[in-house]
């Protein structure tokens, strides 16, 4: 619980995803960083869990995050290309010019130490996708 993890996306091997819970609850968020959309620099948020059994898809191009509500979450990935870690990169899922409501405890929050280094949305020069 209270766990946030993301936003995350590839550069040059860029992946589809398919997102469901299989168990407990989260609060899936993406963000549009095509610089053509109209929806570009936008986000878009949805709760999943195993109770409502709702599934994400998620195209290339869009930053990917979660923040875990309920005690344990397993949450499924299904990709329709490899993960290849020199393409990997990310967006500080705690921008304040996003604005996004996690909906976790401030207080009592765990962030990896990556999530938190990466760069402001406003501060990286997206490419095409």
């Amino acid at each position: 619980k209270n766990v946030l993890r993301g936003m995350h996306l590839q550069t040059k091997k860029p992946q589809d995803k398919f997102i469901s819970v299989v168990k407990g609850k989260i609060l899936d968020v993406v963000i549009d960083c095509r610089k053509k959309s109209k929806t570009y620099g936008k986000h878009f948020k949805i709760i999943l869990s195993d109770k409502n059994c709702k599934s994400l898809y998620i195209p290339a191009g869009f930053a990917h995050g979660f923040s875990v509500l309920s005690k344990e979450a397993r949450v499924h990935y299904q990709v329709d290309n490899y993960y290849d870690k020199q393409n990997e990169f990310g967006i500080n899922p705690l921008d304040k010019d996003l604005a996004i409501d996690w909906k976790i405890n401030k207080e009592n929050y765990h962030i990896s130490s990556k999530d938190l280094d990466n760069p402001y949305f406003k501060n990286i020069n997206f490419f095409d996708f």
